[in-house]
């Protein structure tokens, strides 16, 4: 049986302050932890035995995830002191593997075909086999370039504009052979696969190819990628896991709704899916949630409150007359009434914001900061 590592030690210092309080793979995503949707998938493919590579908050996963057992899976763990790299992070866990290999990004979104990248990967008698896809910007991604017979002949980590010389890009998705760590020689502590081993693999001429995947893929590395890997399971565009349960379309609900259990909602509340409600939320009175928008658990929903493609992690409280687009609320928050939240802010876990408050677009704001009423907040605050 193939066995899959997911690397998901990560800060995600880009995602912060979402980051503060989870390792980024942890980060819910339609009330789930993105990591959970690739181990989801692993095993619609009969992928069941994976192996997670940690440093950063590595309790965080464990704790959630245990042994794998209760979502049908094994799971075991390596846990990295500090941080090792991507190639570093394998290389610690290769105790667990003794034949054909995959790895993943714990923070990607994919709708890729295990079973045909294993078979790309067996039919050219690779050691390793990077999953890439086309991109409009390449810059923050490694990029390679193929020969007729699907080997890689160039590679580049994250080029400047004058250095990019192909728009295929690396997704962070691998097949290797235990042979990959032969091509480690003595290097200790943080090794990087694109920057060390896979340059290495090209000059050698040792059996590197590209599997060049058009489907749906999503490196969720900032706030905009995460909003967008929303929208996209929402509207279907990659099947992920959402709630069995849905409410029927009709007066003042229109779209696909998807929803938890023991979900309380006042009268002339609007819903227009897709949207995503967790359990135990009360929607008050006249209020709206439009579509792309995603309630935790545990969430309290004011009257005659606008929601409008927003994430509202659990157990917060959004008070009556307020007004939240495109932004990330995390979990614990208090926003009291008469308060806008515009496009592309991203509160921390436990932020009280005054009522009467606008939070100007593309703001974040650190945990527990705690906002005045009548406040304009126009600049980020204490997110570093």
């Amino acid at each position: 049986m193939v066995k899959a590592i997911i690397m998901a030690g990560g800060k995600g210092t880009r995602l912060r302050p979402l980051t503060f309080i989870r390792p980024k793979p942890m980060i819910p995503l339609v009330n789930r932890p993105i990591i959970q949707h690739t181990v989801e998938r692993l095993k619609l493919f009969g992928l069941k035995d994976v192996i997670m590579t940690l440093n950063y908050m590595s309790g965080n996963v464990k704790s959630y995830f245990k042994n794998g057992s209760n979502m049908g899976v094994n799971i075991d763990y390596s846990v990295e002191r500090s941080p090792l790299g991507t190639g570093g992070s394998v290389r610690k866990a290769k105790k667990y593997v003794d034949k054909t290999f995959l790895v993943l990004s714990g923070d990607v979104i994919s709708n890729i075909n295990f079973k045909d990248i294993l078979k790309f990967h067996k039919e050219k008698g690779a050691i390793a086999t990077l999953v890439l896809t086309k991109v409009d910007d390449p810059s923050h991604f490694g990029i390679a370039v193929l020969d007729e017979g699907a080997k890689i002949t160039n590679y580049l980590e994250k080029p400047a504009p004058s250095e990019v010389f192909s728009k295929i890009a690396n997704t962070g998705i691998y097949v290797f052979e235990p042979e990959i760590f032969d091509f480690f020689e003595d290097k200790k502590g943080e090794v990087d696969f694109s920057n060390e081993i896979f340059p290495k693999l090209i000059e050698e001429n040792a059996g590197i190819y590209g599997y060049v995947f058009d489907g749906y893929w999503n490196d969720v590395g900032r706030p905009e990628s995460y909003l967008k890997a929303t929208y996209d399971i929402l509207n279907q565009k990659v099947k992920q896991t959402i709630y069995k349960a849905m409410i029927k379309p009709g007066i003042g609900k229109i779209g696909n709704i998807w929803t938890g259990k023991n979900i309380h909602m006042g009268k002339r509340v609007r819903i227009e899916g897709p949207v995503v409600i967790g359990s135990n939320c009360i929607i008050d009175d006249g209020s709206t949630i439009s579509k792309g928008s995603v309630i935790g658990d545990n969430v309290f929903i004011g009257k005659n409150t606008n929601i409008q493609g927003s994430v509202i992690l659990k157990d917060s409280v959004i008070k009556e007359n307020s007004f939240l687009s495109g932004c990330i609320i995390d979990t614990k928050c208090r926003i009291e009434k008469n308060s806008i939240i515009e496009d592309g802010v991203v509160a921390g876990s436990r932020v009280r914001i005054g009522e009467n408050s606008v939070v100007k677009s593309s703001r974040h704001i650190k945990n527990r900061i705690k906002i005045l009423p009548d406040s304009i907040i126009d600049a980020d605050l204490s997110v570093e």
